[in-house]
């Protein structure tokens, strides 16, 4: 009896310990930022694919937009950073989708995003820059909440070490902009 309570506790010990170190390293974020919403099912791995898909092109779209309309020279920076990142960061879920078996979906936006984007390209000057940073804050704020919820039920090692991946540099990109807020 003693020999297996001590195994027990041993067991829930280290369990215990790896959460921690996996938390430490960003690979899982017990919740949800506030006012993100959240994810209600768990995601199969061609919707997750989807939905990082659609979610990423609409930052990239948009940061390719702000590349030639933004005023600010801060966002100018941000926009080339994100063009950057998340051109590779697709081109890594790509990958990773075809190691899990996912077949890709079409690499457009959605129709509620890209009427953002329109709606986003008619601005002009302190409007568009107000209105990019809105957009952005709320387009990584969601991206948080589809690789947090990902990483804690997807299936897919492969999708699951890109989301783990992929986390941070979402982070970074929403830390970032922020900052930018504030003129």
């Amino acid at each position: 009896m003693k020999k297996t309570t001590l195994a027990t506790l041993f067991l829930c010990l280290a369990a215990t310990t790896a959460l921690a170190q996996m938390t430490n390293q960003g690979a899982v974020m017990p919740e949800a930022p506030a006012g993100t919403g959240s994810l209600s099912a768990p995601l199969g791995d061609a919707e997750f694919v989807r939905r990082a898909i659609i979610a990423s092109r609409f930052e990239f779209e948009e940061a390719r937009l702000a590349l030639g309309q933004a005023t600010d020279p801060r966002l100018k920076d941000f926009a080339r950073t994100m063009v950057m990142d998340h051109g590779e960061a697709l081109k890594d879920l790509e990958t990773a989708a075809g190691m899990a078996g996912v077949t890709l979906p079409d690499r457009k936006v959605d129709q509620t995003l890209q009427a953002r984007l329109n709606v986003l390209s008619r601005k002009k000057g302190a409007d568009f820059d107000q209105q990019y940073r809105a957009d952005q804050r709320q387009a990584h704020d969601e991206a948080i909440t589809l690789l947090v919820a990902y990483q804690q039920s997807g299936k897919s090692e492969q999708l699951r070490a890109w989301a783990i991946k992929a986390l941070p540099m979402v982070r970074k990109h929403r830390e970032t902009i922020g900052a930018l807020s504030a003129p």
